[in-house]
């Protein structure tokens, strides 16, 4: 039947594809714990009687709830329940050093370990250095104070001539580049970042909250001073599904943008 507007104009009545109510009510019965977590679904087959549909669209709809991290599905045992609601998503959007500092100050850097390492072949190979220098090595997580859960877990690299700003680590907010500049006098002038999709490390699977063999996103950060000398590399890992990653580009001189929100990962 049409529906009238308020400016009394007939409107035609929005048609609701059916496995997007699937979806709801499915979605309702896991929010409300009528579907408790690790709680199987019933089978495609009983979701078809009940719903009255196809196979085809219980799949969709099942595919829309594993999109939104709510249920898991595995070929043969059927589909779990995996949370009560959707995963929160970690948005970064970062255009300038500025921004970075900013970002800084919206997480908390929990330092598990410290202490110095000198590279070998391997450590030279990942943050670009020569063998046998010395550096500041950190490992933690960062926090955001209205999540639970961590946002990613963090590696941080700090050549040891700056390692003295290791002693404000947990006691300020900041970035550990602000530090660099603020007690040794320089200037970080080039940072370099780079994004890439691996799976999850076994061993941050129970700190960060995620399964086992789940996707992960790694942001890498090398900071240069004005010179070109490094003097500092982050390693942040994120949970591919509390994660998305924002930027835009802007023509020099112009008013003029291009905004991607989802930029490749290689």
């Amino acid at each position: 039947m049409a529906q009238v507007s308020a400016q009394g104009r007939q409107s035609k009545p929005i048609n609701i594809p059916r496995y997007r109510s699937i979806v709801n009510v499915l979605r309702q019965q896991i929010i409300s714990g009528t579907l408790n977590v690790g709680e199987r679904l019933p089978t495609e087959d009983d979701l078809c009687r009940q719903f009255d549909v196809s196979r085809h669209t219980i799949r969709i709809a099942l595919r829309e709830l594993r999109g939104e991290g709510l249920i898991e599905s595995r070929q043969g045992a059927g589909s779990t329940v995996l949370r009560r609601s959707p995963p929160l998503t970690y948005t970064s959007s970062i255009s300038s050093l500025e921004e970075l500092l900013q970002y800084a100050t919206e997480v908390r850097y929990e330092v598990a370990k410290s202490g110095i390492v000198v590279a070998d072949n391997d450590l030279a190979n990942r943050l670009g250095c020569a063998v046998g220098q010395r550096w500041l090595r950190l490992e933690g997580v960062r926090m955001k104070p209205s999540q639970e859960d961590a946002v990613c877990w963090t590696e941080v690299f700090v050549h040891s001539d700056y390692a003295g700003i290791g002693l404000m680590i947990g006691r300020r907010s900041g970035t550990i580049y602000s530090w660099i500049e603020e007690m040794y006098g320089v200037q970080v002038g080039e940072v370099r970042q780079v994004l890439r999709v691996e799976q999850m490390p076994d061993d941050l699977c129970a700190v960060l909250a995620c399964e086992t063999g789940s996707p992960a996103v790694e942001i890498s950060r090398f900071y240069r001073l004005l010179n070109g000398d490094l003097v500092e590399v982050a390693f942040n890992i994120h949970p591919a599904d509390r994660f998305s990653y924002e930027m835009t580009l802007r023509k020099r001189g112009t008013g003029d943008s291009v905004n991607a929100d989802s930029p490749s990962l290689t």
